[in-house]
């Protein structure tokens, strides 16, 4: 599709969107402007972060023996070139049930199998070998905490005796759980009593003074303590616990009790150490944000004066707690978020769910319960089968906001996220560009994505190693289609703009303004990413930025961006002015937004279906009487998408939609949806 593609249109129709960065012919020139006295906010180094994984060899950090291996090295010295800033390091689920005592951790997507996990040992390699690098571990909020290791399932022997295939991974079989020949239906859970322990607040927070006063540990380096990993979906990923939450005790049962333990952990630890900062809740996705899935009738939670989303619920609950304690009990808004959608428009847009009020996400589900504390009940028919305006961290302010004060001193972070695999690596590189110039504008604290792939070290590379202390405005005629990042140094005689040109195939012009800023009149040097293709980042080095110029002339310069490309121009100035650190805050930089109409100009209407049946048969549901031309959609408790379309059969005719494994799916037919139970 040919044209010029205005950024006023693209925020109105999803369609307009997909064609502008679909385009095969470029735009007009796009003007940028920079204006280094607005805008002004410290970019948090945690931006510049990613998840560790710590198992034995099998990690990127063996996590067991003080002695570095040939692998260890490798890892750290790339995280050193890369620029990497911050580490996650608590194994996600894993975390859950760590008992930093005995070094042990139980594994709920293994078994529930226990292993040997020692957080003094990886702590203490980021200590030694990666100096001005931090790191994040978690606190347990379970109760119950791993304690031997003689009860777990015996996988090996079962594999060798079963043609080298594995029994369900996700089964309850540590502490003497048995599996039919299968290897898939559990005929008798394990006793969790014989391989966990109880772990209340008191002890989960100990590990401060050990390793504050024991093993004297530079604290400031451990400053964030994740409040423990997705409890909202400790049901299905903790089903051994004694308390897992049973359908008859209801959302609001579960979620009580998963914000008394939050309370109870966060006080205690707050108490032994005041300055410690808390990220919660930690939630695992689009769909568990406002939904946890704890009743068989409804997903979201009935409280006793109104219906809530999760997280509104959470933060209503915290702010009560915090006026009649007067702790703060929560420091940084963490979520998670694992987007699937499989097409580059998609992938070019996913930055735009967490502060742009106008980007209809396709993949919107769960968020159309966010606002049902006043309207009554979720949002099903608004965009029906084209999507929803999503803006949590925006939604997350106002609430905040709302019951915790305007004053309220927090920041966001993002710790679990996945470019997917589907991705080329420059597509790749350029959503997670995407993701960081906007979390660097927002001021955003955190952001550690779970996976790492192809594309991503050149990306972390180019904003820590040549981006600088403060973000300044920048300002985009066609903000959708190309955006600039820009950042300047304390001194001010250095500022780096970073474009991403989210074209597909044209190149495009750009006429870049700086403002407040007197840039010197000669060559500035370019740094180009595109076109690559798999891991192309070696070091500092050697990588894949192609190194150019450009002419700057009263503090003006033309350029022309490549296609699907990452461009930084690193100016400099002979007359500086200092940053005023002192009018920089990164805490509390979202402005919310109180929920705002959810109904997108340009949507195709949908047939709506309430009428239909479902049924299971082994791993298929199979759904019928729906009308013709009826969306649908089936996702999982995570809100991942396993089937969408359009329904083209007739009446009568059957739709079957397979599932890859027995649970709990929310199937969506029109604007009625239903939860259906595969076993």
């Amino acid at each position: 599709m040919k044209g010029i593609w205005e950024a006023s249109i693209m925020r109105k129709t999803l369609i307009a969107m997909t064609a502008a960065i679909a385009t095969t012919t470029a735009s007009a020139a796009i003007n940028i402007g920079v204006d280094t006295d607005q805008g002004v906010k410290k970019i948090s180094p945690y931006l510049y972060g990613r998840n560790i994984y710590c198992n034995g060899d099998a990690g990127d950090l063996n996590d067991v023996s003080d002695t570095l291996t040939a692998k260890e090295k490798a890892n750290l010295e790339t995280y050193r070139q890369a620029g990497i800033r911050y580490l996650r390091m608590n194994n996600g689920n894993n975390a859950t049930k760590h008992n930093w005592r005995k070094n042990l951790s139980s594994h709920p997507d293994y078994y529930n199998n226990v292993y040997a996990h020692n957080w003094d040992v990886s702590a203490q390699k980021i200590l030694k070998n990666l100096p001005g690098v931090d790191g994040m571990y978690a606190f347990q909020l379970a109760g119950y905490a791993a304690s031997s290791t003689e009860y777990n399932f015996k996988d090996w022997d079962w594999k060798q005796s079963h043609g080298g295939v594995n029994a369900k991974q996700s089964l309850d079989l540590a502490g003497g759980g048995t599996v039919a020949e299968d290897g898939t239906t559990q005929t008798k859970a394990g006793d969790y009593s014989l391989y966990l322990e109880k772990w209340p607040a008191d002890s989960t927070v100990k590990i401060i003074p050990h390793w504050k006063d024991e093993l004297k540990y530079d604290m400031k380096r451990f400053q964030y303590w994740s409040m423990d990993n997705e409890m909202e979906l400790w049901k299905g990923t903790h089903s051994d616990l004694p308390y897992t939450y049973p359908n008859e005790t209801g959302n609001t049962v579960a979620a009580d009790r998963m914000v008394d333990n939050y309370i109870a952990v966060a006080k205690a630890a707050k108490a032994l150490s005041p300055d410690l900062k808390l990220t919660g809740p930690v939630a695992a996705n689009e769909w568990s944000w406002c939904n946890i899935g704890y009743d068989n009738g409804t997903t979201y939670i009935k409280a006793t004066d109104h219906n809530y989303c999760w997280l509104e619920y959470f933060i209503k609950r915290l702010g009560e707690e915090q006026k009649k304690s007067s702790v703060q009990l929560l420091d940084v808004f963490d979520i998670h978020w694992y987007p699937t959608e499989t097409d580059y428009a998609s992938w070019m847009n996913w930055h735009r769910v967490f502060f742009d009020t106008n980007y209809v996400y396709p993949g919107g589900n769960g968020i159309r319960c966010a606002d049902i504390s006043s309207t009554g009940s979720c949002d099903w028919n608004t965009g029906k089968g084209v999507g929803y305006r999503t803006y949590i961290f925006k939604r997350i302010a106002a609430w905040i906001e709302k019951y915790m004060g305007k004053d309220y001193k927090y920041t966001f972070g993002f710790t679990e996220t996945d470019f997917i695999g589907d991705m080329d690596a420059m597509s790749r590189a350029l959503a997670y560009a995407s993701f960081m110039g906007t979390f660097i504008d927002h001021g955003v604290e955190i952001f550690t994505p779970w996976t790492w792939r192809d594309g991503m070290y050149e990306v972390v590379h180019l904003f820590s190693r040549y981006g600088h202390e403060n973000r300044v405005q920048s300002t985009s005629s066609n903000d959708s289609l190309v955006s600039a990042y820009s950042s300047i140094n304390n001194k001010g005689d250095s500022l780096t703009v970073i474009f991403v040109n989210r074209s597909q195939s044209a190149a495009q012009d750009i006429n870049l303004s700086l403002s407040s800023f007197k840039a010197k009149d000669e060559s500035a040097q370019t740094l180009t990413l595109s076109g690559i293709t798999g891991e192309t980042f070696v070091s500092h080095s050697q990588n894949a930025l192609k190194k150019g110029t450009v002419q700057v002339a009263s503090n003006k310069a033309s350029l022309s961006l490549p296609a699907k490309s990452i461009t930084a121009v690193l100016f400099t100035s002979s007359t500086p002015k200092a940053v005023d650190n002192s009018k920089t805050d990164s805490s509390k930089t979202v402005q919310p937004t109180s929920s705002s109409s959810n109904k997108p100009e340009g949507i195709i209407p949908t047939v709506l279906s309430n009428n239909y049946s479902v049924s299971t048969q082994g791993l298929n549901i199979n759904v019928t009487g729906i009308k013709k031309n009826t969306r649908y959609t089936l996702a999982n408790l995570l809100g991942q998408i396993i089937s969408w379309g359009m329904w083209d059969g007739t009446i009568g005719a059957t739709l079957s939609l397979k599932v890859p494994c027995a649970g709990r799916y929310i199937l969506q037919v029109g604007s009625s949806s239903k939860s259906v139970l595969v076993k």
